[in-house]
């Protein structure tokens, strides 16, 4: 009896799984589901303006005009714009100066109509005084009373002289050049307006806080507010950040009287102006309501990040504030080494985006969406590599004797 060969297990290759050869197609689903149901949103815009200590100041614009791809926002980096409009307003000094030449020249010719037409023009008084050039408005004055006193025309010498009363002026030195009759009349007219009934001036205005200003000096009451004044003619000005400012020209008459002033929103320039007259000068007070909503103005930065770097022993320290349509929205700062500025810079930028909730802060892992419809395809592929481990098709096992 012959023997068969040896007991021969054979076992036929089973073909790759079809949950194989479904996981790319799984893999590029999910790709495609995260990108559908997650669209990228619309990087907000940033205006960034940037102080403090100059080498800081510098590296930061650097870094800025990189486009940093770690913030989701687009930073656009800001220069305080050249102011062409004073705060105070735009006399021309030199101007003023120049008519008073000219009415000295012609008084000494004696061409007494033209030089007061050189210094009688009421609206460039008004102006000087607006502007707290005191002294110079008193000069005007003077030579106002000499013309006329050379005119033979004493009794409007005299009303002009009065001024000077009314509204406190000095004599100025001009007054040493002029013949004796003059400075009778302007020592007698100015004691007359001293000498006039008082009136109340009750002062409101459509925006707080308001600095009202009196004939030249500045400060005298924050509006709402009330001021006695010697009865003649005053300049009253009011000033407001933000605002441009506003002035009248009131004759004060009787016991009480009424001065309310409108204002009109400041232009950018005369809005950087105002930033660099009353905060630009040191780092105190930058990070302010007031100082936030004039930069805002003067850049035209409906989101504003006032960024400010102080030199420190080991590195620098940074404050950052961010204001939302001239509003303060948010405040924050960060010590970091010199070799780490940009990095801090960037920390700074984001605590301020989502304190303002500018940008929403990047969720957890567990709370993405992408991370379990990855969970899903890793278990859908891992489920399947399982099943076809543990299933097999039977063995066909033949035994020859």
């Amino acid at each position: 009896m012959s023997q068969s060969q040896p007991s021969i297990y054979r076992r036929r290759a089973w073909p790759s799984s079809p949950s194989f050869r479904l996981a790319p197609l799984l893999l590029a689903l999910w790709g495609a589901a995260s990108s559908a149901t997650e669209p990228p949103a619309a990087r907000p815009s940033v205006t960034l303006f940037v102080v403090g200590a100059p080498e800081a100041r510098a590296s930061v614009q650097s870094w800025a005009r990189e486009r940093p791809p770690g913030l989701p926002v687009t930073l656009r980096l800001a220069e305080l714009p050249a102011s062409t409009t004073r705060p105070g307003g735009d006399v021309q000094l030199l101007e003023v100066e120049r008519h008073l030449q000219e009415a000295r020249r012609h008084y000494i010719h004696a061409e007494f109509a033209d030089c007061l037409q050189q210094v009688g023009d009421e609206g460039v008084l008004s102006r000087t005084l607006s502007q707290g050039h005191r002294a110079l408005a008193a000069r005007l004055l003077l030579w106002q009373v000499a013309c006329q006193v050379g005119l033979r025309r004493e009794e409007a010498a005299l009303q002009v002289a009065a001024e000077l009363g009314v509204l406190g002026l000095e004599l100025p030195a001009d007054i040493g050049v002029l013949p004796p009759e003059v400075g009778r009349v302007l020592v007698a007219g100015a004691e007359q307006g001293a000498a006039r009934g008082r009136a109340t001036l009750r002062i409101t205005a459509d925006s707080s806080p308001a600095r009202i200003s009196l004939d030249g000096r500045p400060g005298v009451c924050m509006a709402p507010c009330s001021l006695e004044v010697l009865e003649g003619r005053h300049v009253v000005r009011v000033d407001a950040e933000g605002r441009q400012f506003a002035v009248q020209v009131i004759s004060a008459r009787g016991p009480e009287l009424a001065v309310a002033f409108t204002t009109l929103p400041a232009s950018p320039e005369l809005a950087a102006g105002q930033w660099s007259a009353n905060y630009g000068e040191s780092l105190a007070n930058l990070d302010s309501a007031g100082s936030l909503s004039l930069l805002s103005t003067a850049l035209r930065a409906p989101r504003l990040v006032l960024l400010t770097a102080e030199a420190e022993r080991e590195g620098y320290r940074l404050r950052g504030a961010l204001a939302l349509q001239g509003r303060a929205a948010a405040r924050t700062e960060r010590q970091g080494e010199a070799k780490q500025l940009h990095g801090t810079a960037e920390g700074v930028l984001r605590d301020l985006l989502i304190q303002g909730q500018v940008v929403e802060p990047a969720p957890a892992l567990y709370q993405r969406r992408d991370f379990w419809i990855a969970v899903g395809v890793a278990a859908v592929i891992a489920g399947a590599a399982t099943t076809a481990l543990l299933w097999q098709r039977p063995v066909r096992t033949e035994v020859g004797f």
